[in-house]
């Protein structure tokens, strides 16, 4: 049987119900053997000052007879009338055994006695004895059967003493004890010890018995055996059954559903959430009851499945970051405690994104297979391998000597530019490696991290793939780690900035668009070039975010400007040609601050052309629907072909500034520029000639009937608040000055 946590809960509870039913049971138990105890204590303590306070008020009657007696016995001439007395006395006292009066002679021996047996003996009836009597003596006797109460003491009558003796049935109290109690006695046992006597039909365990002594402090005459009436378990139990249970009804169904509340609900939730990850939906998108309400075997399973998969990469197989990292901060340890060298190696695979974009991810998956399996044929047992991200790996080996480890080194790097065969395909890695040393060159982990960071970063900028870390690479430049983390804080905090460079028309003088230029300080504060700052971002799968800046700011300064209608160029990366959803971010954009397509100009490369003409010609057509207009820039130092032209939605192409900048003295350039000139016209292209720094040039260029002109002697770069001015200034090229 399956069980579920839903019916475990329930067994649980109702195992916990029952055994606090049990455990009441039990205190009842002890709570009427406690009571049982208790009661049977005091009664017995009251039963036993009952009956010696029943034996003192016998004394006391027997005493009270003694006077009456006495007091009729003082007359010798009543003697007579005594004895007459004595026969109706015997009848109204049943308990009285006998009265006698006994006379001495001279020598103090008794004349007469009763033919009934008393507690005194003869030897003890002598005169002499009573003598000192100064009240009368009782005691107490045991005659065959009987017990006897005795009174005895003088009585004087004309001057002679006589005893009067006065005897009772010592038990006679039992009678009203039976009457005042309403128990029942019965003599049962006579023994040499005394009597016993017990509760009437009473048959009673031992421990359910009140045993009582009756007799006086010297002597004890009997035993009364009498039933405790112990209180009943039962009796107990039917008092507190129906309130008992009841509680204990109430109190298992709150829990239960105290735990459905923060327990089992929580944990069936936790359970679907685990199923997904670890089996993902099922087939029709529902869960069966098994799948949220499983066992706890199944719920461990899933935790197993969890554990697993957080552990290791699930393309691959290999450890993932968090596990490395675990096993670099062992082994840095493990290093301060035996002296050990370790070798942090990371590895930066180049062209898995051109691999997704041309074949797909599951090309690239399988391709990571064969990646890890040959990274871990050419390991060591005691090295450690992870797959950190999409393309970076990262290798921990233990380092013996220095010789070791390059040959080791290199081993990897050859194992990974090796060629693949996925898929009845062929394709070819290029791999970086960047090396550091524990404890040479860092004695903790994220000094261990950034000098190998340092080192990858060497090894793509390098000659050499392989790169190891030194000391005097942990300097700030332009190519290095925080160069690269600079620009991206830069991207994410908005610290970057565009000028804009005007390009006029050479017959009204008109500003056309407005070029948009990128400028940026790296942390020293040294200005980086557009060039070397677009490198970067491409390097390092930045360029994407840096797009979406430009376009935006870009977007922004357009629909912030009040001085009427104005158009800016934006240049584009490579990579974004690449990218089918350039359209899409870009129509955002237009969106979301209202400006026109045709206020935007798109400036790309003969060169980024020719890489892959046709996904770029798709994406340059679909700007074109839009309404975006197009110029080829640095036109004449690529491979562009007419063909491309034709096909393009193009509206202008900028001559390269090599081109312009020396056509008043140069006569091979002034061939170039002109043929351009005439190629642009009669492709139905405007020409824009940048460079433009003197006016020497903006007349022959007027001359050639070029279009438009960009350069320091039309205008410098402009901050973006200095625009406005510009515009407000009227443009001729004989009066032109360079602008601020």
């Amino acid at each position: 049987m399956k069980l579920t946590i839903s019916s475990f809960s329930a067994i649980l509870v109702g195992s916990l119900t029952l055994l606090m039913f049990m455990l009441w049971m039990l205190s009842l138990l002890v709570l009427s053997d406690r009571q049982n105890e208790q009661a049977s204590n005091t009664l017995q303590h009251n039963l036993q000052a009952q009956v010696q306070q029943l034996q003192q008020s016998q004394q006391l009657w027997l005493q009270s007879q003694y006077y009456l007696l006495s007091s009729l016995a003082k007359s010798p001439d009543d003697n007579q009338n005594f004895q007459s007395f004595l026969w109706g006395y015997y009848q109204r006292n049943p308990s009285i055994w006998a009265v006698n009066l006994v006379q001495f002679n001279d020598r103090g021996l008794p004349l007469s006695r009763s033919s009934k047996p008393g507690c005194l003996q003869p030897d003890q009836m002598l005169r002499a004895n009573f003598d000192d009597f100064l009240v009368p003596r009782i005691s107490v006797c045991r005659i065959d059967d009987r017990a006897l109460l005795e009174i005895a003491g003088p009585v004087i009558a004309d001057g002679d003493a006589i005893v009067l003796l006065v005897s009772m049935d010592y038990l006679d109290f039992l009678n009203e004890f039976s009457s005042l109690t309403d128990r029942k006695l019965q003599r049962v046992v006579d023994t040499p010890q005394g009597f016993q006597f017990n509760e009437f039909a009473t048959v009673a365990n031992d421990d359910e018995l009140i045993r009582i002594e009756i007799g006086v402090p010297d002597a004890v005459y009997g035993e009364l055996h009498l039933k405790s009436q112990p209180l009943s378990f039962w009796v107990l139990f039917r008092h507190q059954a129906a309130v008992v249970l009841a509680a204990l009804f109430l109190g298992a169904l709150l829990v239960l559903l105290l735990l459905h509340r923060f327990l089992l609900k929580p944990m069936q939730v936790l359970a679907g959430k685990m199923r997904l990850a670890v089996h993902g939906p099922s087939e029709n998108g529902m869960a069966t009851r098994g799948d949220i309400a499983p066992g706890l075997g199944k719920l461990v399973e899933y935790f197993n499945l969890m554990e697993k998969t957080a552990r290791l990469d699930p393309v691959t197989g290999l450890n993932n970051r968090v596990i490395f990292e675990d096993r670099l901060s062992q082994a840095i340890r493990e290093g301060k405690r035996s002296g050990r060298k370790y070798a942090l190696v990371l590895i930066d695979l180049q062209g898995l994104d051109e691999f997704v974009q041309q074949r797909g991810q599951y090309m690239v998956d399988a391709l990571l297979r064969q990646v890890a399996e040959g990274l871990r044929e050419t390991l060591r047992e005691s090295d450690h391998l992870a797959r950190f991200e999409r393309n970076m790996f990262a290798l921990l080996l233990e380092v013996q000597q220095l010789d070791q480890l390059h040959n080791l080194v290199e081993k990897l790097y050859l194992s990974l530019v090796r060629r693949y065969r996925v898929y009845e395909r062929e394709f070819e890695l290029r791999a970086f490696l960047g090396v550091a040393i524990y404890p040479d060159q860092a004695v903790d982990a994220d000094g261990l991290y950034r000098n190998a960071s340092i080192a990858l970063v060497a090894a793509e900028h390098g000659d050499w793939p392989i790169a190891y870390f030194h000391e005097n690479e942990d300097e700030t430049d332009t190519t290095g780690f925080t160069i690269i983390q600079s620009l991206r804080r830069a991207i994410e905090r908005d610290e970057l900035k565009l000028v804009y460079q005007p390009v006029v028309d050479l017959q009204s003088y008109h500003t056309v668009y407005l070029e948009a230029l990128l400028r940026w300080k790296d942390p020293e504060g040294h200005d980086v070039s557009i060039e070397q700052t677009i490198r970067l971002a491409e390097e390092n799968h930045l360029i994407k975010s840096l797009t979406n800046w430009i376009i935006e700011s870009a977007c922004r300064f357009v629909s912030e400007f009040e001085s009427g209608d104005v158009a800016v160029g934006i240049n584009l990366s490579m990579i974004d040609l690449h990218d089918r959803r350039l359209p899409e971010r870009i129509g955002n954009y237009l969106q979301q601050y209202q400006v026109k397509p045709s206020q935007i100009v798109i400036e790309i490369t003969e060169g980024q052309i020719m890489q892959e003409p046709g996904k770029v010609i798709e994406v340059l057509a679909h700007l074109g629907v839009m309404g975006l207009s197009l110029s080829i820039d640095d036109f004449g130092t690529g491979q562009a072909s007419l063909t491309y032209l034709k096909e393009l939605p193009v509206e202008k192409i900028k001559i390269d500034q090599s081109f312009v900048r020396d056509i008043a003295t140069n006569p091979d350039d002034q061939l170039i520029v002109r043929a351009t000139i005439e190629l642009a016209h009669t492709l139905d292209l405007k020409v824009v000639a940048e460079g433009v720094e003197t006016l020497a040039v903006c007349e022959m260029l007027a001359e050639m009937n070029c279009d438009h002109l960009q350069g320091y002697y039309i205008c410098r770069p402009l901050e973006a608040e200095q625009v406005a001015g510009w515009f407000e200034t009227t443009v001729k090229p004989n009066l032109v000055r360079k602008g601020s």
